[in-house]
């Protein structure tokens, strides 16, 4: 009893001096709050052994196993990372060495090695209870040599092709998609998906190596049977991109593919500076408008950061911290391999897509849930403009501002602790910075501020009016202290009585 009655003491006390952040909202449905978990079905989890059909674990070439209903056992462990959103790799019937969904075979039936129909239901049923978006992966380029369809010769450009939009990818049959009956059969098949499950969207892959014909008729198609239905566009960094072709389409967002190989090499060093990402970043979000960047920092076609950062004799959580950092608080929609939560390690294809350890580490699990509970609950870190107040050879300090709220994201990416000295007219004298992703508190002096960070270190500051100490709690703590003490004396004497 004792006990129970100094915890209520000391979460009094404790609750009633916290600084109140007014300004956050609650989780929206609105696309910028999303945060997305990219996962190779295969590599994933194994939810049903049942349907297990030529897996090897000691050949990352072969099956390991993974399945919709492998995902669907794990969504509480994303939501509790505060994912709200999950992209998951193609599903449809493959040939039969093929684990990653791109061979296929049968693009109206699931491979039965992740599942069946009914899986792919509840995993969307289950997600939408955790208010987990589902995104699937759509192959509109090429099919399995193996399927039916590659019988259908005028189906299919030349084999000698060169050109990006026809040219065959790792001997795949590239689609003809002049062909007006190739193109009604993907329109249709996407929709007789739409029909099967009430997923959220998809995730349309090599969408450069299709002509941006299609895609006008595809995307209007779409959108004309469901307006809320969300379409991204995946690109091949292995065929020249250029983004301005696709930002009329009605793609909802696209990914930021020229960003992620500079993203990795200058995280993955210290003492590097952000100038030249950001700028990247700031024009790429001019020219597509509207349309989103879908941003990340490796993914299944890539090597993983981890390796890339191990390679180069650096610490891989830290650089890794750093990355995951500017990635949750810059502009458009982070995107996360399976595997980040864990510094998974892997080089190239197939050793980038291990299977998944869930044994995860408490204190990178926690910066990760920091992170996504920041991005949720701050709008100036999902909406909010761009600028760069400070950036000088690792040291960066960004300014986000939306409506009433203003946040600075501080990173020092340097071997060196570091201090930036605002003035004034950045942070009225009136407030302080509270630091949120790592405890902190700067009040101003007499010449403004002066954001000290330790090397490979970074926090998120929300600028707040000063805090004073609330007359209330000052004359509350007496009254509850002296009410605990009457409260401990009453239940001594009624023991003493019952004795």
């Amino acid at each position: 009893m004792r006990r129970f009655g100094f915890l209520i003491l000391v979460s009094v006390l404790f609750f009633s001096t916290l600084p109140s952040i007014s300004f956050a909202e609650n989780n929206t449905t609105d696309l910028k709050k999303e945060m997305i978990y990219r996962i190779l079905v295969d590599r994933f989890f194994n939810g049903n052994p049942q349907n297990d059909k030529n897996t090897d674990p000691k050949d990352l070439n072969k099956s390991q196993g993974g399945d919709l209903a492998g995902i669907t056992t794990k969504l509480d462990y994303l939501k509790d990372f505060g994912y709200n959103a999950i992209s998951i790799s193609t599903i449809f019937e493959n040939d039969e060495n093929s684990y990653d969904g791109f061979s296929v075979t049968n693009f109206r039936k699931i491979d039965s090695r992740f599942g069946t129909t009914e899986d792919l239901k509840k995993l969307v049923k289950e997600a939408h209870k955790r208010k987990i978006k589902v995104y699937i992966d759509f192959v509109a380029n090429n099919t399995s040599p193996n399927s039916a369809l590659a019988k259908k010769a005028n189906w299919f450009n030349p084999e000698n092709s060169t050109s990006s939009e026809e040219k065959w990818i790792n001997g795949l049959p590239d689609f003809n998609l002049e062909n007006k009956e190739v193109a009604n059969y993907l329109v249709e098949t996407a929709k007789y998906w739409m029909n099967q499950a009430d997923f959220d969207g998809y995730n349309l892959q090599e969408v450069n190596n299709v002509p941006v014909s299609f895609w006008e008729s595809f995307n209007k198609e779409i959108k004309k049977k469901n307006p809320n239905f969300i379409l991204f566009a995946d690109l091949n960094n292995s065929s020249e991109i250029d983004l301005g072709k696709y930002k009329n389409l009605d793609f909802d967002g696209i990914y930021n593919v020229d960003s992620v190989d500079e993203l990795a090499n200058t995280f993955s060093s210290q003492n590097q500076s952000l100038t030249d990402i950001m700028k990247r970043q700031m024009d790429l979000n001019k020219q597509l408008g509207s349309t989103l960047m879908i941003n990340y920092l490796d993914d299944e076609m890539t090597k993983r950061f981890v390796s890339i950062a191990e390679a180069k004799g650096q610490y891989p959580p830290s650089r890794l911290k750093l990355a995951l950092a500017y990635l949750f608080t810059s502009p458009g929609i982070p995107l996360t391999y399976y595997g980040t939560e864990i510094a998974l390690n892997g080089g190239n294809i197939p050793d980038n897509r291990k299977g998944m350890d869930f044994r995860t580490d408490e204190d990178f699990s926690n910066y990760i849930e920091k992170l996504t509970e920041l991005r949720r609950t701050l709008p100036s870190l999902s909406h909010g403009d761009f600028e760069v107040l400070y950036d000088s050879k690792g040291m960066t300090l960004i300014k986000r501002h939306y409506n009433h709220e203003t946040t600075l994201v501080a990173i020092n990416n340097t071997s060196l602790d570091h201090k930036v000295h605002l003035d004034f007219n950045e942070v009225k004298k009136s407030n302080e910075l509270r630091g949120m992703l790592s405890d902190d508190l700067v009040r101003p002096n007499k010449k403004g501020f002066d954001i000290v960070l330790k090397r490979e270190s970074s926090n998120v500051y929300a600028v707040a009016p000063k805090t004073s100490l609330n007359i209330g709690v000052i004359i509350a703590i007496p009254s509850i202290f002296v009410a605990f003490i009457i409260f401990l004396w009453l239940a001594r004497r009624r023991s003493n009585k019952v004795k």
